[in-house]
């Protein structure tokens, strides 16, 4: 009994480094969940609207305990709380005794929002304690991963092959960046108007919808359109934006995008 109290409390005094909370998120798996939004990420995704969390040495250090203690202020309300980012999984200590302490003491369901850039073997104690990953597929190739974000997709397949294999309840997000992810123009410049040649425009898409189809632990994917709302982060932080002149996607590819991955 002894023991099982002070391996409490030494899980509770595990310390992270947090860049912000949202109490009441309705976009980050199941229901109404607090979310947790690290400090620190190793990517540098030319379309990222938090550039300000990448700095590991940056945010508010916390204990889990003082963290655990904020989110029961809300837990009439909760469905489960998410670990985002920055990159959740570069503080897996952190994320899983958190995951324990909310699970044990509010029985809420658990979730991480992750690149999967980093290596299972370095977070594997996180992802398990993880009720449900969603993975952020940067790319479905790794020229295209490599480009935008620094680092390729190996990392990632991992992680899904792990949770393929053991069950675990994924939702897949993907950007839709156009120029890069996908591609709604021809040569010319001028958008297409058939779903035929945009399709095979875009084979990257394509093939990445085939890979994900034959994973059943894959819930939902989530196709999101780039957006410039963050674009301003940039421009405060004084940090060169490659995707300054990238418009954001046309719909009708957007729409057809998404019938393809509904398929």
């Amino acid at each position: 009994m002894l023991s099982a109290v002070r391996s409490m409390q030494k899980c509770s005094s595990i310390k992270g480094r947090v860049h912000s909370v949202e109490t009441l998120g309705a976009l980050d798996g199941p229901g109404l969940r607090y979310v947790v939004f690290m400090q620190g990420c190793s990517l540098r995704c030319q379309y990222c609207h938090n550039p300000d969390t990448w700095d590991p040495a940056a945010g508010t250090v916390t204990t889990v305990e003082e963290q655990v203690t904020d989110i029961l202020r809300y837990r009439n309300y909760l469905k489960g709380v998410t670990v985002s980012g920055g990159e959740p999984l570069l503080q897996p200590d952190f994320v899983g005794a958190l995951f324990r302490e909310c699970r044990s003491r509010a029985n809420l369901h658990c979730a991480i929002d992750t690149s999967g850039a980093v290596p299972l073997e370095m977070c594997l104690g996180a992802v398990s304690e993880a009720d449900m990953i969603l993975l952020d597929m940067k790319a479905f190739d790794d020229e295209t991963a490599l480009e935008l974000t620094g680092t390729d997709t190996r990392n990632a397949w991992i992680l899904l092959d792990y949770c393929e294999k053991n069950s675990k309840k994924i939702w897949i997000r993907h950007v839709l960046v156009p120029g890069k992810t996908l591609f709604d123009r021809n040569a010319s410049g001028k958008l297409f108007v058939s779903e035929e040649d945009f399709l095979k425009a875009n084979p990257q898409l394509t093939a990445g919808a085939a890979i994900l189809s034959r994973y059943s632990c894959i819930e939902r994917i989530e196709l999101l359109p780039f957006h410039k709302m963050g674009e301003y982060k940039w421009e405060e932080m004084k940090i060169p934006c490659r995707l300054k002149s990238t418009q954001e996607p046309d719909d009708i590819a957007v729409e057809w995008s998404r019938k393809l991955f509904a398929k």
